[in-house]
C-alpha cells in the first residue's frame, strides 16, 4: 500500500511517516505542492494525505489534479488541517475527498482512519 504524505510541518510529516511505516505502509514524503505534483506525475498512490495550505500548489489544486487523472481515480484522499471551516469542509467533500483528520491527532486516530481506507481498497 503506497501512501503520499504532503505536509509542510516537518515534525507532523515525520510523525505520520513513523506511525504509518510502523504499520507496514510504503511512504513517500513531500513538503510542498510542487514536490507532491512531481511525485503524482511519476507514480500512482493508493492514499494521499495532504494539508490544504501548501506552497506552490494548494491542497485544493492537488486534489483537483488527482481527481482529473484517469490513473489516479481510485486514489483515496485524506485532508489534514488545524482549521477546518464549514465552507472548506463542504468544498473538500464536494471535490471527492474520502476523509479529514484534524490536527492535533493521535497515532491511534491516524492508524484507524488509514487502516479503514486500506480495507476499502483491498476489498474492491
Amino acid at each position: 500500500m503506497k501512501i503520499l504524505v504532503i505536509e509542510k510541518n516537518e515534525i507532523i510529516k515525520n510523525l505520520i511517516f513513523h506511525i504509518l511505516q510502523k504499520e507496514g505502509y510504503e511512504i513517500k514524503l513531500a513538503s510542498n505542492g510542487k514536490e507532491a505534483f512531481d511525485y503524482l506525475s511519476e507514480e500512482v498512490f493508493n492514499i494521499v494525505i495532504t494539508n490544504i495550505h501548501l506552497q506552490y500548489y494548494s491542497g485544493f489544486e492537488l486534489i483537483a489534479l488527482i481527481k482529473s487523472k484517469e490513473d489516479h481515480k481510485k486514489t483515496k484522499i485524506v485532508v489534514l488541517s488545524d482549521n477546518f471551516t464549514p465552507d472548506n469542509m463542504l468544498r473538500l467533500y464536494q471535490m471527492g475527498i474520502d476523509d479529514m483528520i484534524e490536527k492535533p491527532f493521535t497515532p491511534v486516530e491516524m492508524i484507524c482512519r488509514i487502516g479503514k481506507l486500506s480495507e476499502l481498497i483491498n476489498n474492491k
